[in-house]
């Protein structure tokens, strides 16, 4: 019985497939199946009836996914008490979305890794879905994104959200398009642009309500490349809509090439987005953790 082996049972009983478990924690099918198999030799019960249908708890296999999270909380705390007693180190990975790269987070990396040399950081980037599944999969330590007001109602008893800052939603233009010099800008006015829109779940949240509450929108252009959507909404192609705070300081911004309109939209749920936090839910943060998060949040003062 190892730590690895605890980590693969609770992934099961929470995804209710194998399968599912062994893509969310990037092994093989046939090393979860095994490591199952150990256990319930080595323990004399049986944790799981497995089917076509999924991999069902037994009465007896819920008692050890029980204390196999306990298991796991008690080691989290044990390792930080070896980070407190000596000078910070361990190893830190964090998942965050595009616009902290392109924002503050390089700085804010500097100097953390200046304080705190001893800290080993891995850093990746994805979408607001894949770093909520990652983190919930105890796959990365932070996971930071851009929400809405929905993406702090899904609830799941494995993570928890912070918000770091809130931002309002400014629609993007170029300076020779027609809404240049608009005060605002509305729904019903905004699907009538050629729009240009990230293709990742969080976007397709924001533009699907937005297309069915008033109606089809002529999209002509789909990337998550920042500097291409950036080049064509200067270029006057296409009309996008960003979190004020990711493109405020943008240069194409401060030269005027493109314009930031204030979106208003009268469900002010959807007028603005958050700089979130999502953590494991857990009673005993690493103190690594517990650092970096400090560091965002000055930063963001």
């Amino acid at each position: 019985m190892n730590t690895e082996h605890l980590q693969y049972i609770i992934e099961v009983s929470e995804q209710g497939t194998i399968a599912k478990a062994a893509e969310n924690l990037h092994v093989s099918h046939s090393a979860i199946s095994q490591a199952i198999g150990n256990l319930e030799s080595e323990l004399g019960v049986k944790i799981f009836n497995r089917s076509r249908a999924g991999s069902q708890c037994t009465t007896e296999g819920k008692a050890v996914i029980k204390l196999s999270l306990e298991i796991m909380n008690k080691l989290a705390e044990m390792k930080n008490i070896g980070q407190e007693a000596t000078l910070l180190k361990g190893d830190l990975k964090i998942a965050a979305s595009a616009i902290y790269f392109s924002t503050f987070l390089p700085e804010l990396l500097y100097s953390f890794r200046k304080n705190f040399p001893y800290v080993q950081i891995e850093m990746h980037e994805n979408d607001t879905h894949n770093i909520i599944e990652t983190v919930k999969s105890n796959l990365f330590d932070i996971g930071l994104v851009l929400g809405t007001d929905e993406t702090l109602k899904m609830e799941d008893p494995r993570i928890t959200y912070e918000v770091l800052l809130q931002s309002s939603l400014v629609v993007c233009v170029s300076k020779y398009s027609l809404l240049a010099y608009n005060k605002s800008v509305g729904p019903e006015e905004l699907i009538r642009q050629p729009l240009v829109r990230r293709n990742e779940k969080f976007a397709d949240r924001f533009w699907n309500k937005l297309f069915l509450d008033y109606g089809e929108g002529n999209v002509v252009f789909y990337s998550n490349n920042h500097d291409v959507i950036k080049n064509l909404i200067a270029n006057n192609i296409a009309t996008g809509i960003y979190s004020e705070f990711w493109i405020r300081n943008d240069p194409l911004v401060l030269n005027g090439d493109i314009v930031t309109i204030p979106y208003v939209d009268h469900d002010k749920e959807y007028s603005k987005s958050y700089l979130i936090s999502v953590l494991p839910k857990t009673n005993h943060l690493p103190k690594v953790t517990k650092e970096f998060l400090q560091e965002i949040k000055n930063k963001l003062k």
